[in-house]
């Protein structure tokens, strides 16, 4: 098998990119991984969106080498053009240590590429005999330059632009539509009864993995969780949500392809983002999905970095109940399919941001008022009843037959309890 893919490798280099101006992005495609290859290194939903096809697959690549080497002047933290991507060593007889050192001194050695270009952290996605592979933020063109000045990479290196559905873990579509229907077990949701009168409830969130360089922007610059937390919702909010429609292959594909060549996932993102960019009001430029939902119910926050004893994860979740959540939406006139569009929306804009490496949907808990209102200083502990259960009590809600969608990044719920 090693053997097999190293030759499949090797026989790429005809496709030269032997010096910077014939580095296109067409040429850097072929160096890119299979859809079925990068498969193997992360499980995410890529083959869902791309419904295997190998073709489209090509051509979002191409659409994001694209889109990095668009936003030359722009070197803010949430640029587009500081990408990750996925890149993997295939030398042979090497350790992974081995082939991270290649990696880092192929963009050592490349001209017109600084320390500021380019934030690698090692192997940190799949380290076996045939290839070690992880991930890599660089800004602009630095990829084509680095293919450029290092021809022998041409035989040993593939590099992918990580576009939104090779962030999102596998079943992350599949997760936030069971709850919003509420017709399988993954609609489940547990309430404790405490003794202090107190409703716990396990909601959904989504945990963020910061690319490298994040925190520290350019090679020095340390950035604190809280200009990050920022920037990632400015960028959800930027525009009336053009910044998201126009780095979005998907809707590019659906709107601007010229044929019906797209899959059904790809049509459920950009009808998502179409219909958040239709919210905006001519007038005012009022959005109540980016206003309210992203603005104001959704709270955006770095968790304590690592070496502080947290994770350093982007947290996306509700600030407020679920039930908060319903009458505030309907306050504005927003039904059950205008909630899930923005749902569908805010998920696909986060994973788009140039800042996050992946996607997860995790479960986040919840204490709330008796009333199921979030505001713990407006109900003081209540004197526990003693025939109520302490703990315990599983509640299953069919949003068929009592509403809601269960949300906190991605799952912002409606829910009517008996």
């Amino acid at each position: 098998m090693v053997g097999a893919s190293f030759v499949a490798l090797v026989s790429l280099s005809a496709v030269s990119i032997s010096d910077a101006a014939a580095a296109t992005a067409d040429e850097l495609v072929a160096f890119g991984m299979s859809l079925s290859e990068f498969d193997d290194v992360r499980m995410s939903e890529s083959e869902a969106d791309f419904d295997g096809s190998e073709e489209l697959w090509d051509e979002a690549l191409l659409f994001e080498y694209k889109l990095a080497t668009s936003y030359t002047e722009d070197k803010a933290i949430t640029s587009l053009g500081y990408q990750p991507y996925v890149i993997c060593n295939y030398a042979p007889d090497k350790t992974g240590i081995q082939r991270a050192q290649m990696v880092n001194e192929a963009f050592q050695n490349t001209s017109g590429v600084d320390v500021s270009h380019f934030f690698f952290e090692g192997i940190s996605e799949l380290n076996n005999a045939e290839r070690s592979c992880g991930v890599i933020r660089t800004f602009n063109d630095t990829i084509p330059k680095v293919y450029a000045s290092n021809p022998d990479a041409e035989t040993w290196m593939k590099t992918n632009p990580i576009h939104p559905s090779m962030k999102m873990v596998d079943s992350t579509v599949t997760t936030i539509q069971a709850r919003m229907d509420g017709d399988t077990d993954l609609g489940m949701i547990s309430i404790d009864q405490n003794e202090n009168g107190y409703i716990k409830r396990s909601t959904l969130e989504f945990s963020n993995v910061l690319c490298p360089g994040v925190r520290s922007f350019n090679g020095t610059q340390i950035v604190s969780g809280k200009e990050i937390s920022q920037a990632a919702q400015d960028f959800v909010v930027e525009d009336g949500g053009k910044t998201v429609r126009d780095a979005s292959y998907y809707y590019d594909k659906v709107n601007n392809g010229g044929n019906n060549d797209y899959t059904e996932r790809m049509k459920l993102w950009s009808d998502a983002v179409t219909f958040v960019v239709n919210l905006t009001d001519p007038v005012d430029w009022r959005n109540p999905c980016l206003d309210i939902v992203v603005g104001k119910i959704f709270t955006f926050e770095v968790s304590p970095f690592i070496g502080q004893g947290g994770t350093g994860v982007l947290e996306v979740y509700s600030s407020v109940s679920e039930e908060e959540g319903y009458v505030i939406a309907e306050a504005y006139n927003m039904t059950k399919d205008d909630v899930d569009q923005c749902i569908w929306y805010t998920l696909y804009a986060v994973a788009l941001n140039p800042m996050v490496c992946s996607v997860e949907p995790k479960a986040r808990p919840q204490t709330l008022c008796p009333d199921l209102t979030s505001d713990l200083s407006q109900c003081p502990p209540p004197s526990p009843a003693p025939s109520q259960p302490s703990s315990g009590r599983v509640v299953k809600v069919s949003l068929m037959n009592k509403v809601v969608v269960s949300m906190a990044i991605a799952v912002f719920s409606f829910r009517i309890l008996n």
